[in-house]
């Protein structure tokens, strides 16, 4: 006759039972969750919460799965055909397209200012050029534009609003500092003045997108900054209308 050992005949410990229930419930678990190919939020609530009674609250997050982060578009949405912006907005049919055209056209709705010295007229390296001198345009060190040369630049906008190219519109100073709490350096006020001037031709009817406003302060004089004369004619603003056919 045999006889089994004491040790033997006591079985496994009692915490052993235990511990294999735990991990059938797991492994049951995971082979739910790998066939599983997606997991709504109903179904995971209810399937957190039964888990949270058996393996206690420790064991399940509440927090649902999140999206990944997408990558996020500097540029913004694509614009569609009627938002999309070209470099050159011309009228659908410019009534002037020649430089000379041009030209006779400013010469007669600023005949008045020509004769005044108060606007000047002529062709730029790049196109058609106009010019403001200050003491036309702007009081000594601002920014505002007279209340009677906006006519004026009515008039200059019922021109180029029938002609194509882009209008340049660049704010020049003279070399004296300026001493204002508006302003912090001639750069801008030159910038201030050119914007100006580009707020008056966009409201007379000029295509936003052909506007383009500088300043570039003291650095292109017309002469050298020696005499008030001199540094009264480098305070202007230069309307350039770019690209012209000639």
């Amino acid at each position: 006759m045999r006889y089994r050992s004491k040790a033997a005949a006591r079985g496994s410990p009692a915490w052993m039972t235990t511990f294999a229930d735990l991990m059938a419930v797991l492994v049951v678990f995971f082979v739910m969750l790998y066939t599983m190919s997606t997991i709504d939020n109903e179904r995971y609530q209810k399937l957190a919460e039964s888990l949270r009674q058996v393996l206690g609250p420790s064991v399940v997050q509440e927090d649902t799965p999140q999206a990944a982060p997408t990558v996020v578009d500097l540029e913004g949405p694509a614009p569609t055909p009627e938002q999309e912006v070209h470099d050159d907005l011309p009228p659908a049919d410019p009534e002037h397209t020649d430089t000379a055209e041009i030209l006779e056209a400013l010469q007669e709705a600023l005949a008045e200012e020509l004769a005044a010295g108060d606007v000047e007229l002529g062709e730029g390296e790049d196109g058609v050029l106009l010019r403001f001198p200050e003491q036309a345009a702007f009081a000594l060190g601002s920014k505002e534009i007279s209340e009677p040369f906006v006519p004026v630049l009515d008039r200059v906008a019922g021109v180029l609003a029938d002609t194509p190219g882009l209008i340049r519109v660049s704010g020049h100073t003279d070399d004296i500092p300026i001493r204002s709490d508006r302003f912090r350096s001639n750069f801008e006020l030159s910038t201030a003045r050119a914007i100006s001037v580009v707020h008056i031709l966009k409201d007379a009817g000029i295509t936003p997108e052909r506007l383009i406003a500088q300043g570039h302060g003291e650095t292109r004089p017309l002469a050298p900054n020696e005499t008030p004369e001199q540094r009264a004619r480098n305070r202007r603003v230069d309307v350039h209308l770019v690209d012209a056919a000639d």
